[in-house]
């Protein structure tokens, strides 16, 4: 009965972004004539359920404005012939106000109606209408998404009003006597606040699962066939993320390490060894860039085996490990995948594509074997028609083999916002700044067994004692332990961990790096750019590293140098644009 009581409201989320028993009808013009009345609304856990997926389905409402926005203003991205004026703008940082994709209401959406539910729920905790755990959980959950939100807003806009409390309309954001703009350095404290407060963020889930909160609540089932258990906020990660931007880099790397130590599995090797919950998403073998005999020809690519897995099936313990937040498209109601009209070619309208700056970075790498390039391009980026398209959200719509669409009426797919692979970048980031500059080296290369052992690789590990080695003798959260091997036969939690250079088969950095931080935050942000492109992340990341140098040009050279390689003749005059810090961000107008 509660599983089919949140199946249909759910589908009436995502079909019209419109919950009966939420408070959704804020945020629209228009009220429902089937709508409840908000004073017979939250009466019970159920009531706050709707509330909570009713906001859920809204979100998936914003998904390409979340990776157009933070992948066409950056460098990875570019439009073609197809795109219109104001994809256009993007691209050139010449946005007007009346482009539709600089519009901040959608977000301020979702913003209010969180507000509203979270005012909600505490009366209805107050009330004895929600127990102590349902309520911690609820209101955890919306808490840290509107953090989320509000991170968004900050790196795009600049000034932005901050608001908490539960407004009747958007326009009441307009009064700035109320609600004036406050600057981005400002926000991210409140935001840091928040997420640092164990109460009223994260203390629930101090028991139960970080990701999907507690392992017994009534949001976690089965929708049409997509389990919720990945559906909400990533918790422990936007509290990561929330601190890096906010300078707060021991806290930020706590947080990251809770989540990626949480739990204790089963590795996939047949050891017996228990594995944490870092190594066996991130360094299961399936996903690492192989060959078949060492032979180009002989990629290994595949929906089960490969680093195509990633993005071209949602099944199975190595998938499901490797995603941490993902949201489905549904092929029986809306809102349809938008991913297929921005990148296809085949059913779609074939908008955006690869930028010829991320292909010439790309095609820079060395791999192990000496084939010369990074191959993880192979599976962002398919020729199709002898147009290059970016294929990571398509996997679910196109053919793996022909590339044709499975079929052109079912636009199934996912909105992967966080996995495995992200968290390990920002951690490398966030060690880095800490002053931890081998560890971030290690989580970027070769790992942590690599780096802390003396004697490999040239003497074998069974022959020697590594009690003292292979880890780290450094406090939390910089404990690792990677031992494995030698005569006590060690298997520790870390001891299969690699960096992302070496999932993708790339050549070591010389160690002499270490000594050179900021060159080795740059190799960071370019792995970061040829590992998550296209997933929402750049545009983040160069303001993150800019603001933080004091640096305009790190900003300003990325994307003035894309557009340099595209030929377009208003590249010199992006770039000087972009040395003024102001104009990086996008006119606000309610």
């Amino acid at each position: 009965m509660k599983r089919n009581y949140i199946k249909s409201v759910y589908k009436i989320a995502l079909a019209c972004c419109v919950i009966a028993t939420c408070s959704c009808k804020k945020a629209l013009d228009l009220k429902p004539k089937d709508q409840v009345d908000v004073t017979n609304a939250y009466q019970n856990v159920y009531d706050a359920n709707a509330a909570v997926i009713g906001i859920y389905g809204q979100l998936l409402g914003i998904a390409d404005r979340y990776i157009v926005l933070n992948e066409l203003r950056a460098d990875l991205m570019s439009p073609t012939a197809n795109a219109d004026q104001y994809l256009r703008q993007l691209n050139e940082h010449s946005e007007t106000a009346d482009n539709p994709w600089v519009d901040p209401k959608p977000w301020y959406k979702i913003i209010l109606n969180i507000n509203d539910a979270m005012y909600h729920f505490d009366d209805m905790y107050k009330t004895g209408k929600l127990k102590t755990t349902d309520y911690q959980e609820r209101y955890s959950d919306l808490g840290s998404l509107r953090c989320w939100l509000y991170l968004q807003l900050g790196m795009h806009y600049g000034s932005i009003p901050y608001v908490t409390d539960p407004l009747a309309s958007i326009d009441d954001l307009k009064d700035q006597s109320k609600y004036p703009k406050m600057a981005f350095s400002d926000i991210l404290k409140k935001l840091a606040a928040f997420m640092n407060d164990p109460i009223r963020s994260l203390e629930t889930y101090s028991a139960a699962d970080p990701i999907t909160g507690a392992t017994n609540s009534a949001l976690n089932t089965t929708i049409d066939g997509n389990s919720t258990s990945l559906f909400f906020a990533l918790k422990y990660a936007i509290k990561g993320d929330v601190n890096l931007w906010a300078g707060n880099y021991k806290d930020a790397s706590t947080a990251y390490k809770y989540l990626m130590e949480y739990g204790a599995q089963r590795g996939p090797y047949g050891d017996g060894a228990a594995q944490k919950y870092w190594y066996y998403k991130v360094c299961s073998d399936v996903f690492n860039i192989s060959y078949t005999n060492n032979t180009d020809a002989l990629f290994v690519d595949g929906t089960t085996a490969g680093y195509r897995e990633i993005f071209a099936n949602a099944t199975g313990t190595n998938v499901g490990n490797e995603h941490l937040w993902r949201m489905p498209f549904s092929t029986t109601f809306g809102p349809q995948n938008p991913f297929i009209n921005l990148f296809s070619n085949q059913g779609g309208s074939y908008l955006l594509t690869v930028s010829k700056a991320l292909v010439n970075n790309w095609n820079s790498q060395m791999q192990n074997n000496g084939f010369p390039y990074d191959a993880r391009s192979r599976v962002a980026v398919r020729t199709i028609n002898g147009q290059p398209v970016i294929m990571k959200q398509l996997y679910f719509y196109l053919n793996g083999t022909t590339f044709l669409p499975n079929s052109l009426l079912s636009k199934q797919g996912y909105w992967l916002i966080y996995r495995t692979s992200m968290l390990q970048q920002h951690f490398a980031e966030s060690a880095l700044q800490d002053g931890q500059n081998k560890i971030a080296y290690s989580l970027l290369n070769v790992g942590i067994r690599s780096m802390y052992n003396p004697y490999a690789p040239s003497v074998p590990p069974s022959s020697y004692d590594v009690t003292n080695t292979e880890q780290t003798f450094l406090p939390a959260p910089y404990d690792f332990d990677a031992r494995s091997g030698g005569p006590q036969g060690y298997h520790k939690d870390w001891y299969r961990e690699v960096g992302t250079r070496s999932r993708a088969n790339l050549v070591r950095l010389d160690t002499t790096i270490i000594s050179r931080p900021l060159d080795l935050e740059n190799e960071i942000v370019n792995d970061s750019g040829r590992e998550l492109c296209f997933e929402g992340v750049r545009w983040g990341d160069l303001v993150r590293v800019a603001l933080r140098r004091n640096d305009p040009s790190f900003l300003a050279n990325k994307i003035g140098d894309k557009l340099v390689a595209e030929g377009n003749p208003n590249a010199e005059a992006v770039r000087k644009k972009l040395m003024t810090v102001s104009n990086w961000y996008l006119p606000f107008k309610l």
